[in-house]
């Protein structure tokens, strides 16, 4: 084996680490039912830098995987083999739940489209481009539907519900009150694209959406005539068919 081979063996073994370990962060972080910007605010650190750890796109500072081991009371030795043992009281997981040693996944096709989004400004979660960026997994529970697709959660106006980063499956069937969902507008003068929005409906009248939103608490109306298009979010539970 090469110098060069070698190389790329290491960067393999690091990014399969940092996957192990983003896992195992996120499940205690769940399990504490916390949002990453708690992470973020205890460090003193982005809210972004917690969701590249989740996401395994990098590993945190061995500082900051001590910090964050002690903030969620796991302990930190585990949490840096990608294993989540808590060592103060709070919401455990199950044993369904354990990072390392799990059961291969279910995997569907890779055939659910994955649609772009741009930043918005600060009235909107993002922009819908129309653009496809590419394809993701089918969950089984939605391996009969067509009208679905899935995009990237930009914004953190629906945390704790949806963190930064998350992937949203969207469709299935028509949006009613109490659903989560997109909400895309027609684009404004002089603009692409409509901004969006992911919020939860409340209710519908004649001339308007009323929608919930998380971060801040807020109510939310918005005009049914200036909307283009809103699709109903998949629960967890039914992308795996329960």
């Amino acid at each position: 084996m090469d110098l060069r081979q070698v190389s790329l063996s290491i960067a393999g073994m690091k990014n399969e680490k940092a996957k192990i370990v983003g896992a195992a962060i996120r499940l205690a972080r769940k399990g504490r039912k916390l949002p990453m910007r708690a992470i973020a605010e205890h460090l003193k650190i982005d809210t972004a830098a917690v969701n590249n750890w989740e996401l395994g796109r990098n590993m945190p500072s061995t500082e900051n995987l001590l910090k964050t081991a002690d903030f969620l009371g796991v302990d930190a030795s585990s949490l840096g083999r990608g294993e989540v043992s808590y060592i103060t009281e709070g919401p455990k997981p199950t044993e369904a739940e354990i990072v390392t040693d799990a059961a291969p996944p279910q995997l569907g096709p890779l055939d659910v489209k994955l649609l772009g989004g741009v930043a918005a400004g600060d009235d909107a979660d993002f922009s819908l481009n129309g653009e496809i960026a590419g394809y993701v997994r089918r969950p089984p529970g939605i391996a009969h539907l067509h009208n679905v697709f899935a995009t990237h959660v930009l914004t953190g106006s629906m945390i704790p519900r949806y963190d930064i980063g998350e992937l949203l499956y969207c469709g299935g069937r028509a949006p009613v009150p109490g659903d989560h969902v997109v909400i895309e507008m027609y684009p404004d003068d002089g603009e692409p694209y409509g901004k969006a929005y992911v919020k939860k409906l409340s209710r519908r009248t004649k001339g308007e959406l009323i929608c919930e939103q998380y971060n801040p608490p807020a109510e939310v109306k918005f005009d049914a005539y200036r909307v283009k298009n809103i699709w109903r979010i998949i629960p967890l539970r039914e992308l795996y068919g329960f």
